[in-house]
């Protein structure tokens, strides 16, 4: 009787250190890759909670321009890999122009800071001011740069309201 009694505490600890690490909950295999994008604010941030806001969801977001003249928005992105610590890169091309796709021509590129993670989540402040336009569809690649090849990590479209 005892030894049952160890065992369950034992497990009890076990499972208390998973949860307590960080263990994250697993990404379906439909979310990995996909970039979503979102007007609201993203208050619980955990996997498990953007697992269950982001499945069924579209990829593709038409936002609403702000007073500022800006498309502000939140990026959430289910990588189908982890990305390695160091920057992430943001690339955006037009969709109307599938040569600049092709040759890889983007409208933009940002880097910004980044963690080994499978889930990135980014606040964009998208501007005219950075080569932008109100109507279009953009396709934003998520990824990184390894040595001198970009390894696209997601993706998914986003569209300028005018």
């Amino acid at each position: 009787m005892h030894g049952k009694v160890r065992d369950v505490g034992l497990l009890c600890g076990v499972l208390g250190l998973l949860v307590s690490s960080g263990a994250e909950a697993k990404i379906p295999p439909k979310l990995m890759g996909k970039v979503f994008f979102t007007t609201s604010e993203v208050k619980d941030q955990s996997t498990e909670a953007l697992v269950r806001l982001f499945t069924g969801a579209k990829t593709k977001l038409e936002v609403p321009r702000n007073k500022k003249g800006r498309w502000p928005c939140t990026m959430v992105a289910f990588f189908r890999k982890p990305a390695v610590r160091g920057p992430i890169t943001l690339l955006y091309f037009d969709r109307a122009d599938k040569e600049a796709i092709k040759a890889r021509e983007a409208t933009d590129v940002q880097s910004v800071e980044g963690k080994e993670t499978q889930v990135f989540i980014h606040d964009l402040s998208i501007s005219p001011d950075r080569g932008f336009n109100k109507g279009r569809t953009y396709l934003i690649q998520v990824g990184q740069i390894i040595g001198k090849q970009t390894k696209i990590y997601a993706s998914g479209d986003v569209t300028l309201q005018p």
